[in-house]
């Protein structure tokens, strides 16, 4: 029996920018987390890179939000940092949805019940 195969978040987060461009809906990543040379993380730091900032963003205001924030995380054996859930809880004081999802389809269904949002 095999074992399955469990998607990287990189491939979570790719599906879910390519269904977000098939409904024109306005996203992008935020490259926090990205894996760079020494020099480009000094770089990065001074032009205000922060640690645990979400990996994703949909700016478009619905209801009493913002906008949607998504930290993207693979749906097995994924943990949140510390840093990570201060984000999302200051985002969320500030008025925006600042959320953590466990794979590809749990966050395209958060998109469409926000997008949905009057």
């Amino acid at each position: 029996m095999s074992v399955p195969i469990i998607p990287t978040e990189h491939q979570e987060q790719s599906l879910v920018i390519q269904y977000c461009n098939l409904r024109k809906i306005p996203i992008f990543h935020i490259p926090n987390g990205s894996y760079k040379s020494l020099t480009a993380r000094i770089k990065s730091k001074k032009e205000g890179l922060k640690a645990g900032v979400p990996d994703l963003m949909i700016p478009v205001a619905k209801g009493n939000y913002h906008g949607l924030f998504i930290e993207m995380k693979r749906v097995k054996n994924s943990k949140v940092s510390v840093q990570q859930l201060k984000w999302i809880e200051l985002l969320n004081k500030q008025g925006y949805k600042a959320i953590v999802c466990y794979g590809s389809s749990a966050a395209i269904k958060e998109i469409e019940e926000y997008i949905k949002e009057k």
